[in-house]
């Protein structure tokens, strides 16, 4: 394999001058990668899932407002049942096709307004701005060594994420 040359996240890191809005989107990120969806604002999402069968089945997202299609890898449609309570998708005709992306979605997901999800987010940027090492991770008295952790979400601010987060099969 020839050797190839992967770019740096950051361009021209000597130059680099993290403002607000990057630390905007650094929270952001976080929420998003925390809750394993982009929860807000309400908009289209299409994909593939991969699938072990069976009649039940998450979609990757909660606040699911519409479900446009839903169909194996085939392209038939699936007929399905969904709980909004739950955010699962049963099959109720057969079991959900097996294998590597094999079911495919189209659906509208998300949140209009999120002020909660909104008020972690200004909390942890402002937090990110003014603490630009980040939060203590681990430290050694003797060793006189700090770790740091940049963009991690506190355990408040987890828990208010908790009701967005998505969960696993029951």
């Amino acid at each position: 394999m020839a050797d190839m040359a992967i770019p740096d996240i950051i361009q021209n890191p000597g130059s680099f001058d993290p403002d607000a809005a990057f630390w905007l989107k650094a929270a952001q990120s976080a929420i998003r990668a925390y809750c394993g969806w982009h929860v807000t604002p309400n908009t289209r999402l299409t994909g593939a899932l991969n699938c072990r069968g069976g009649a039940v089945i998450r979609l990757p997202a909660r606040h699911i407002t519409a479900i446009a299609s839903l169909s194996g890898r085939d392209g038939r449609p699936i007929p399905y049942a969904y709980d909004p309570d739950t955010g699962l998708v049963e099959s109720t005709v057969a079991p959900f096709p097996i294998g590597v992306a094999a079911v495919s979605y189209d659906i509208m997901a998300g949140y209009d307004e999120c002020p909660d999800v909104q008020g972690v987010l200004v909390t942890a940027a402002r937090r990110y701005a003014s603490t630009p090492n980040g939060l203590v991770r681990s430290q050694s008295v003797n060793g006189a060594s700090v770790s740091y952790d940049p963009t991690s979400l506190m355990q408040e601010e987890r828990l208010r994420l908790l009701p967005y987060r998505l969960a696993g099969l029951p």
